[in-house]
């Protein structure tokens, strides 16, 4: 009987340290399996908040254009706007000068030629104020 309990004691103690170490490599396991859960758990946070940034970077692209097609179109507008008020102020003075040079041209063909009152149109236009557009 004394074999009987030594081998039960030895088959208690082989499955007590068979237990301990199924246990450590339970535990092992599930650690490991833990820490890549929380690595995945992290690298899909990280792709989340990659992928808002990217949301929140193509809204700000898509205002950006917006923004750059009102301002292209107010600078075509304010271009033409001051095409148009070039192509006056030329209109304006190749008139104010026709003008002038009709008058001088009157004042030098009539009888006889009234060559002072001329002269005295050409400096005043050349000395005084220049006419407003």
């Amino acid at each position: 009987m004394f074999l009987v309990a030594a081998a039960f004691e030895t088959i208690i103690a082989a499955a007590s340290a068979t237990a301990a170490v199924c246990s450590f490599l339970a535990y092992l396991y599930f650690m490991r399996r833990s820490e890549a859960h929380a690595a995945r758990d992290e690298a899909l946070a990280l792709a989340e908040t990659r992928g808002e940034v990217i949301v929140d970077l193509r809204r700000r692209l898509a205002t950006s254009e917006h923004r750059v097609r009102e301002l292209e179109t107010a600078l075509q507008s304010t271009e033409k706007e001051a095409r148009e008020h070039a192509y006056r102020m030329q209109r304006f003075y190749a008139k104010s000068l026709s003008d002038l040079l009709r008058d001088v041209q009157t004042d030098l063909e009539c009888q006889p030629p009234d060559v002072k009152r001329a002269l005295a149109k050409v400096r005043d236009l050349l000395d005084g104020e220049r006419p407003a557009a």
